[in-house]
């Protein structure tokens, strides 16, 4: 029998809510790209996993993160996101079930069918290509782990992980994952977009190579979305505020309506955005000129 497509989200059991509008998003834009939805979860309350269903072929994952020891990780880890983050090294094993297998976060909006994104090009992975893989880490990676980074080009390319394609053909997949637990276990304490930091490694480390997804087009961001208005298909509410916190947008707010009055399904419980949060979103690029300075003998 042939392996499935699967387009999967994650995230904790209070966020399920704009989980449940992707469905309703990916059901209206893009029925075609998957044949199930997969939701990583720590607890989503199951008479809403059965309305979810209902709109879009749904398989609910529980996740418990697999580390031993949290003694080792940063409070951006333990307090800005969460262990839910790392739903996303899921993907690699659930290599064993689909043929191909979509990641996406769940604070997008799909605003033309995106379905050929499941298209396989050259390589065994899709991702969006960026810039200084230091930008993923604290500050304290200087004198913490220079020694053990000192094989990495940390001023060069790293990937992002919003929207990115794996396919079974993924280069020994299984070990992969593994080494994903075993490095985020290991550098705990510096990250700061911690599974992007780690996949990064991994995929220099291992001299990976990837398909590049279009930003402009895949992940357009609201400040840079008028510019694009014409290419994005896909407009990304990264960092705050989030399309139910803050983030005005009348279609992501008739999918909200469709799923709180149509499906009586359960929403948000509204609460403020502080100015601690919003900072947390801004990537420390003030950090690649102390490692610039510390380098050239400054």
């Amino acid at each position: 029998m042939d392996k499935k497509i699967a387009i999967v989200t994650g995230g904790t059991k209070d966020q399920f809510p704009a989980m449940a509008v992707l469905a309703l998003n990916i059901a209206d834009k893009c029925p075609d790209i998957a044949d199930e939805l997969v939701i990583f979860h720590n607890g989503i309350p199951e008479q809403e996993q059965k309305k979810i269903n209902q709109i879009f072929p749904t398989k609910f994952l529980e996740y418990k993160d697999p580390f031993v020891d949290k003694n080792n990780f940063n409070e951006t880890i333990t307090n800005y996101f969460s262990f839910m983050v790392f739903c996303k090294y899921e993907c690699w094993r659930l290599l064993d079930d689909y043929k191909t297998v979509i990641w996406t976060d769940y604070d997008i909006l799909i605003l033309h069918s995106i379905s050929e994104i499941k298209e396989k090009k050259q390589c065994s992975a899709k991702f969006v290509k960026g810039k200084y893989l230091i930008t993923k880490f604290e500050r304290n990676l200087f004198w913490k782990f220079e020694k053990d980074l000192s094989t990495f080009n940390i001023l060069g390319d790293c990937i992002s992980c919003p929207l990115f394609v794996l396919y079974d053909d993924f280069p020994d997949y299984k070990n992969f994952y593994e080494n994903c637990i075993k490095k985020t276990q290991y550098f705990g304490s510096t990250l700061w977009t911690p599974e992007e930091a780690i996949i990064s490694m991994l995929f220099q480390q291992y001299k990976i190579k990837f398909d590049e997804i279009d930003p402009i087009i895949y992940v357009t961001q609201p400040f840079e979305y008028e510019k694009n208005i014409n290419k994005a298909k896909i407009l990304h509410a990264a960092g705050q505020p989030k399309f139910w916190n803050g983030l005005k947008n009348d279609k992501w707010n008739s999918y909200y309506k469709i799923w709180t009055e149509n499906y009586k399904g359960i929403g948000f419980q509204q609460k403020k955005i502080s100015i601690k949060e919003i900072i947390k979103c801004i990537i420390p690029y003030g950090v690649i000129r102390l490692y610039q300075r510390k380098k050239n003998g400054k």
